[in-house]
């Protein structure tokens, strides 16, 4: 299954991801960390968030599943287009690798000028 997100330039934007195992079940993260990384192929992220801690900006990433993806409107002050996104888990029980999830797309449109309020 992919994620496909449509996503506004400097709007914020939450959805919920849901991690299941092989056999269809809801995964449970014991002392695992969710990661999630929005970018361009072939490039660094330009955001790489966890559930650990909010990003500068606020964004944040639940630990539960599903899982709460919220990023804030300062986060998604970059170039509008189509964004890859991935979801992995830093897996606590194998010596924290990074285990990747599911890959999808971000449609981050443009916006226009003169928000109102940014509080």
């Amino acid at each position: 299954m992919s994620i496909f997100i449509t996503a506004y330039r400097k709007r914020t934007c939450t959805f919920q991801v849901t991690v299941n195992d092989a056999d269809g079940t809801a995964t449970t993260f014991l002392n695992d960390v969710m990661r999630i990384k929005i970018g361009r192929d072939g490039s660094a992220p330009l955001l790489d968030l966890d559930s650990v801690v909010a990003s500068a900006n606020g964004s944040t990433v639940s630990a539960a599943n599903p899982t709460t993806v919220r990023l804030d409107q300062d986060d998604l002050d970059i170039t509008p287009g189509i964004l890859e996104f991935e979801v992995g888990i830093v897996d606590d029980q194998d010596s924290d690798a990074f285990k990747h999830v599911e890959k999808g797309s971000i449609a981050l449109h443009p916006t226009q000028t003169g928000d109102i309020a940014t509080t």
